[in-house]
């Protein structure tokens, strides 16, 4: 007897990463308008770490953080809910005991496909240091949405594309084009890749130029390491903002353009002791 096997479908998980409290809610409208589609589960994570001190401290004060993370998700939630009418179990809270890097580590972020979003509206500590962002961007290694300077649903004036990947996936190519139908920002597209033709490098860039008609596109090519000096650059433009990682597994920066995405991306709002 023949058995059929019968494939599902894994629903899209969308990750919002909660410790950068000032752009949640631009980061959840981004989410909800530009990536969610029905059945999507929408995960919201908020960290908090014990402190390193007296074994007594520790016991008194991990339920209390570990509540304030459970409180902020909360409203999150409901703020979801008050928006976009989403159901109970299309929205998943993570109160994660320990940092980003522990968690895009474990099983549980390992064993799915994600999109990853991050809201931030300060841009101006974005070019500070701090050796742990290495680690987290490495092990993100799905498509990316960093979102800067932008107020709930408000338009996002520049975005940066760091086309370090063989292709701009489909997904990808379609967000690109309903942020242009809909915003026609400036679209920054940085290409990583020294192309051995002319027609290996319009190969690259046509679905590209295809997709962004109707924004201003532009194209710059990586000429010293991995973008920072280019990411750098388009920091200074105005208006809110939009950086694209894509889902790229081998992606290993050591001292690059991690490294001024350190301090923004990886300071908690007061639950780390």
């Amino acid at each position: 007897m023949e058995i059929k096997k019968t494939l599902t479908k894994e629903k899209l998980n969308i990750l919002i990463l909660a410790d950068y409290s000032d752009g949640n809610r631009a980061a959840i409208h981004f989410a909800m308008r530009y990536l969610y589609c029905p059945d999507s589960v929408i995960h919201i994570i908020q960290t908090w770490q014990k402190p390193n001190f007296g074994s007594s401290m520790v016991r008194d004060l991990s339920p209390m953080l570990a509540g304030i993370a459970n409180n902020e998700l909360e409203n999150l939630k409901n703020y979801l809910q008050d928006c976009y009418s989403m159901p109970d179990d299309q929205v998943n809270l993570i109160a994660f005991e320990g940092d980003l890097g522990m968690y895009f580590r474990s099983s549980y972020y390992q064993n799915k496909e994600w999109k990853v979003v991050i809201g931030s509206n300060n841009y101006e500590t974005l070019f500070n240091h701090n050796h742990r962002m290495n680690e987290l961007i490495d092990h993100v290694s799905e498509d990316l949405f960093i979102l800067v300077g932008l107020e709930p649903e408000k338009s996002i004036n520049e975005i940066f594309l760091l086309a370090d990947t063989e292709r701009t996936e489909i997904s990808n190519l379609s967000l690109l084009k309903r942020i242009t139908i809909s915003e026609k920002p400036n679209i920054n597209v940085c290409l990583s890749q020294i192309f051995e033709s002319k027609e290996d490098r319009e190969k690259r860039i046509l679905p590209l130029i295809e997709t962004c008609k109707g924004a201003k596109l532009s194209l710059s090519q990586i000429k010293n390491g991995v973008g920072k000096n280019e990411l750098k650059e388009f920091s200074k433009m105005r208006g809110g903002k939009l950086i694209i990682f894509e889902k790229n597994s081998k992606r290993k920066f050591k001292n690059g353009m991690r490294t001024c995405l350190d301090s923004w991306l990886l300071k908690s709002k007061g639950i780390r002791i």
